[in-house]
């Protein structure tokens, strides 16, 4: 199986990510595939679906991100990958900005 692994520095706290990732990122094409069932707990998106399982860590100013993907989620593995680089990428642009 393939992985994805990234961890994201941003200038954002863990709350701040939590509510952006709501509604910025959850909703993203890209992403639905693979959040088929995405649960937080506490911090930690769990996400699970017919691509892959894993989670969505967040931190102050960090996102750790793993995900195992199944043998449909590495031939969509470099779109989800920049699914999450596009979004990520917004927030640390967002929050200097402020």
């Amino acid at each position: 199986m393939a992985t994805i692994q990234k961890s994201i520095t941003t200038k954002a706290t863990a709350s701040e990510m939590k509510l952006y990732i709501n509604q910025k990122l959850l909703n993203r094409k890209e992403l639905t595939a693979l959040f088929d069932s995405a649960t937080w707990v506490g911090n930690t998106l769990n996400v699970k679906s017919k691509l892959g399982t894993g989670t969505v860590v967040l931190l102050d100013n960090l996102v750790d991100i793993s995900i195992e993907l199944s043998f449909f989620g590495k031939m969509a593995a470099k779109q989800i990958e920049s699914g999450f680089d596009a979004g990520l990428k917004q927030l640390s642009s967002r929050q200097t900005e402020e």
